[in-house]
């Protein structure tokens, strides 16, 4: 018998593409600032929409203690005065017969 002799062929060693390595490392860090950027920039929205809803939360509570206080004084009994009370000092009113005399010294 003879003797087989086996040859081993190894692949030539391929020279490693290290540009393309690199861009691809390059292209997700880039990728990954992007999003972190859109990201921040929602957060901020949202943190603002959260100091306009805080905002407006007071005024509502500021309103709602008003109405209510407007509201008592109506249903105390006391309604035609409140109404009377409101005609003269905000709308400017006067009773049939009434006469109205301004300050003109006064400087406003």
């Amino acid at each position: 018998m003879s003797a087989k002799t086996k040859e081993v062929k190894t692949a030539p060693a391929k020279a490693k593409k290290p540009r393309r390595s690199f861009i691809v490392i390059f292209s997700a860090i880039v990728l990954c600032a992007c999003v972190a950027i859109a990201l921040l920039s929602e957060v901020k929205k949202v943190y603002e929409v959260k100091e306009q809803i805080a905002v407006v939360d007071s005024a509502k509570a500021e309103i709602d203690a008003e109405n209510k206080a407007i509201n008592d004084k109506m249903n105390d009994g006391n309604k035609d005065e409140y109404v009377e009370e409101i005609a003269r000092d905000k709308l400017g009113y006067v009773m049939p017969g009434e006469k109205v005399y301004q300050d003109i010294s006064v400087n406003d």
